[in-house]
C-alpha cells in the first residue's frame, strides 16, 4: 500500500520504496477502510441518564464532552462519523476544530439539531415545526449554520416522554420538503422512525436513510410492510438499525419500561431485518453512541451483531460499516474502499475478520488522511 498526499496512490507492490518514504509494518494485521459510524450523538454522555446530563451541562462543556467521545471513536478505528442530533452547534464547533488539526478526531458529517414537531422526539435540542413551511425553513436554518446532513423525526421516540413511537409525526409532503432541501445543498438526510408509519412515510418521501426502522405497530407489537422494504430496496434506501442500543442497558441492569417492551419485541424486529437483506435493502451501521450505556466505541460489537443476530456473512458486515456506509452517506467516491484515489483512511486489526468479525475489536493502528493517528487503542497527540 501506498500513501502520498493523503490518498491511496498504490496498492500492490512496485519494488522497493523511495528512500524517502516512511515504512509502517503491522505485521499478522489485515488492512480495512476506516470504519463509519452512521448514528452518534457526540454531545451525550452515554451513560444512565444522558438526558439528565444534557440537561444541566452548558455548550461549552457539552463541548468538551465530545472532544472525548471523539477521541474514544476514532481510537477503535472509526474514523468517520455522522452526529444526528447535538445542541448549540457545538458538534459544528468540534467538526471544525478537527477539520482544522486543533484536536484528533474522526472526519464528522454534522446535522446540528434535529427537526421535529413540537413536543416531539429530542424537541429539548430545539427546531420545533408543525407544517411543510416550517419544516423548509428549519431544514434551510441547520443548512445555513453550517450542518453537512439533516436528521428529521419522522416518529415519537423512547428517549423522549409522551410521544408516540408507533405514529408518524410528519406527512409525506413535509418530509419530503426536507428532502428537497437536503438535495438543493447535496447533502444527505436521516429520517429517525421507529414505527411502520413512519417508516413507510419516509421511504416515499426519499429520504437517504432510515433509523432503527423496527417496524412498530401503530398501536402494539411489529407491524412489518413489505411493500415498503421492497420500496426501500429498489431506492437504495439504506436502514440503520442501532442494534446495540438495547444490549448496553441490557448489560447495565438500567432497562426503562419502554426499553423492556422493545426488548419482548427483538426477535420480531430481527426477522424484519433479516427480510429485509433479503429484498436487497441497504444495511449500514450505526450505534446511536452516547445514549444510555452505548460508549463511542461500540461500533464493532454492533457488526458483530449483523453476523451473529441477522444473519450477514462477516464480507457482508464489514462492508456496511465501510463502503455501503460511504455510499449512504454521499462518499463513496472519497472514503469506504481500498482503492487507488480514495483518501487514506486505513486501519490494522489483529487478525482477519473475514473470518473471525471478532478482530475489530483488536485494531492495532488507525491512519486517517494518510497520517498515523492512533496505536493500540491510543489516540496519538
Amino acid at each position: 500500500m501506498y500513501v502520498e498526499d493523503g490518498r491511496i496512490v498504490g496498492i500492490e507492490p512496485t519494488g522497493e520504496p523511495p528512500s524517502e518514504a516512511e515504512v509502517i509494518d503491522v505485521p499478522m494485521s489485515t488492512l480495512l477502510p476506516g470504519l463509519i459510524d452512521c448514528h452518534v450523538h457526540l454531545v451525550f454522555s452515554a451513560r444512565a441518564n444522558p438526558l439528565g446530563d444534557l440537561g444541566v451541562e452548558d455548550d461549552q462543556r457539552l463541548l468538551l464532552r465530545s472532544v472525548a467521545a471523539a477521541r474514544q471513536a476514532l481510537a477503535a478505528g472509526i474514523t468517520t462519523v455522522r452526529d444526528l442530533g447535538g445542541r448549540g452547534g457545538v458538534t459544528f464547533r468540534l467538526r471544525d476544530a478537527i477539520t482544522d488539526g486543533l484536536i484528533r478526531g474522526p472526519r464528522i458529517l454534522a446535522a446540528g439539531s434535529p427537526i421535529t414537531i413540537t413536543g416531539g422526539h429530542c424537541h429539548f435540542l430545539g427546531l420545533e415545526v408543525n407544517d411543510e413551511a416550517g419544516v423548509r425553513a428549519a431544514a434551510r436554518s441547520q443548512l445555513k449554520a453550517g450542518a453537512t446532513c439533516l436528521k428529521i423525526m419522522a416518529t415519537g421516540g423512547r428517549m423522549t416522554p409522551g410521544t408516540n413511537v408507533g405514529r408518524a409525526q410528519f406527512s409525506v409532503p413535509e418530509l419530503r420538503a426536507a428532502v428537497d432541501e437536503a438535495r438543493r445543498r447535496h447533502v444527505p438526510i436521516a429520517a429517525h422512525a421507529l414505527g411502520t408509519d413512519g417508516i413507510r412515510n419516509a421511504a416515499q418521501a426519499g429520504v437517504d436513510t432510515i433509523e432503527h426502522c423496527s417496524w412498530l405497530g401503530a398501536s402494539s407489537g411489529v407491524d412489518f410492510d413489505e411493500a415498503t422494504a421492497a420500496r426501500m430496496a429498489e431506492q437504495q434506501t439504506a436502514a440503520v438499525p442501532t442494534l446495540d442500543t438495547i444490549k448496553g442497558p441490557m448489560k447495565a441492569g438500567s432497562v426503562s419500561g419502554g426499553l423492556r417492551e422493545h426488548i419482548a419485541l427483538r426477535p420480531e424486529i430481527i426477522k424484519c431485518l433479516r427480510r429485509m437483506v433479503q429484498l436487497g435493502v441497504p444495511i449500514v451501521t450505526g450505534t446511536d453512541a452516547g445514549v444510555s450505556w452505548t460508549p463511542f466505541d461500540s461500533l464493532a460489537l454492533e457488526i458483530e451483531l449483523l453476523v451473529n443476530e441477522v444473519g450477514m456473512s462477516q464480507v457482508q458486515a464489514i462492508q456496511s460499516a465501510t463502503g455501503m456506509a460511504a455510499r449512504a452517506l454521499g462518499l463513496a467516491d472519497t472514503l469506504g474502499t481500498v482503492a487507488v484515489g480514495r483518501a487514506a483512511d486505513l486501519i490494522a486489526v489483529d487478525g482477519d475478520p473475514s473470518v473471525d468479525i471478532g478482530a475489530l475489536r483488536k485494531v492495532r493502528l488507525v491512519m486517517q488522511a494518510g497520517t498515523v493517528v492512533a496505536r493500540d487503542g491510543q489516540v496519538l497527540d
